[in-house]
């Protein structure tokens, strides 16, 4: 082969070697970008949990607040009632006097 046939295959493969080690250096980055995407998604989902978990312990609450109001609102004395035993209170205080 000629000298200078074998110069441009040389030039040519160092051309593609070095294309070929810009895009290793290019795809090693995006390996650890993805590496470190992956950390902070492991961060995430377990401050998520740590939140599902306080936020069912406060739904629980809630719940029992709720009843707590409906057995108060069930047992409160309204306005009409309120009116009568005032009334009723006057007149025996008067009966005793």
């Amino acid at each position: 082969m000629p000298a200078r046939l074998l110069t441009m295959i040389s030039m040519a493969e160092k051309k593609q070697s070095r294309k070929k080690d810009a895009y290793t250096i290019v795809l090693e980055n995006i390996h650890s970008d993805f590496r470190v995407f992956g950390e902070g998604l492991t961060l995430v989902r377990s401050e998520v949990k740590g939140h599902t978990t306080m936020l069912q312990v406060m739904k629980e609450d809630l719940e029992m607040l709720k009843a707590d109001v409906a057995l108060i609102r069930h047992n409160q004395v309204t306005r009409d009632e309120f009116k009568f035993l005032e009334t009723r209170v006057a007149r025996l205080e008067r009966k005793v006097k």
